[in-house]
Formats: structure tokens, sequence, C-alpha cells
């Protein structure tokens, strides 16, 4: 693994994405919980969390590859 300031940039990228994706389900967890649960809310709170950390593996992805080189 070469370590370069370009890698360093694209793993707090990666990491700035995970902590995004636990905050807003932080943030919807409050909001449910202060609202009282439904079972529609919550499927629809772990469908929004599968799409986002979707996303965040799409990053992490990225940074390996170009860690790689």
């Amino acid at each position: 693994m070469n370590l370069t300031i370009e890698n360093i940039e694209l793993w707090v990228a990666a990491l700035v994405a995970i902590a995004g994706l636990a905050f807003g389900g932080y943030k919807k967890w409050l909001s449910m919980k202060a609202d009282g649960l439904t079972l529609e809310e919550v499927i629809d709170a772990v469908g929004d969390a599968a799409k986002m950390a979707e996303e965040v593996a799409e990053v992490v992805e990225e940074v390996l590859e170009e860690t790689k080189e």
C-alpha cells in the first residue's frame, strides 16, 4: 500500500462518508424515537440506511483501488 497525501485525503473522505452515515442514522433514530415507532418507519429507515451504506461502500472501494496504485 502506497501511503501518499492523495491516499490519505481519499481515506479521510471515506471516513467522513461513514461518519455522515452514522450521524444520519442517529438523527433518524432520535426523530423516530420521539414520535413513536411504527413498523413502516422502521422498514423505511432500514431501506434508507441500506442505500447510504451502498454509497459508502462505493467510496471505500474507490479509495482501496486508488491506494493499490
